[in-house]
């Protein structure tokens, strides 16, 4: 495997109302306190919802009534959340706390690997032979760079760390 680092961080989540220049405030609280993000993630909670549905749906898994869908998805569609990952995630949760933001902290892996074609299935394929679901991956790279980031979040982050100690 050529990932070049692997580390457990933490990832602060974030409400945000689902309204023109809300992540600007965001950013800006955090540029105001000298706090870099890494990586960052927005999802908006209608969408999930609608997503979920239509999956539960396909499978014939029903989690709700489909009344009980429509007012969750009334209440959803005002918001989206914000997954972060910032060099400083005690000072930034403390700064989005004293904006009155409800934040959220969870263990995450951040990896740092090679850019090239089949590097984050090498890692996938690992955490599926050790039987540990990946609850969900967000990361980025230029077509050009020679590393790629990736944020994942699995339920078991020691288990999945020492997987990959030499």
């Amino acid at each position: 495997m050529e990932e070049k680092t692997m580390a457990k961080t933490k990832q602060i989540s974030v409400f945000l109302p689902n309204t023109p220049g809300e992540l600007l405030k965001l950013c800006d609280y955090l540029k105001g306190e000298d706090v870099n993000i890494l990586a960052i993630s927005i999802q908006n909670a209608r969408d999930y919802v609608e997503e979920l549905f239509k999956a539960r749906e396909r499978t014939g898994r029903r989690i709700v009534l489909e009344e009980s869908y429509r007012g969750v998805l009334r209440e959803s569609s005002d918001y989206s959340v914000i997954r972060l990952v910032v060099e400083q995630p005690e000072k930034a949760e403390e700064v989005l706390q004293n904006a009155e933001y409800t934040v959220d902290i969870e263990p995450v892996i951040c990896l740092t690997l090679k850019n090239k074609p089949g590097a984050l299935g090498e890692v996938a394929g690992k955490f599926a032979q050790a039987n540990i679901n990946i609850d969900y991956v967000y990361g980025s790279v230029m077509e050009d760079a020679e590393e790629s980031l990736f944020v994942v979040h699995i339920p078991e982050i020691k288990k999945g760390l020492d997987l990959f100690e030499d």
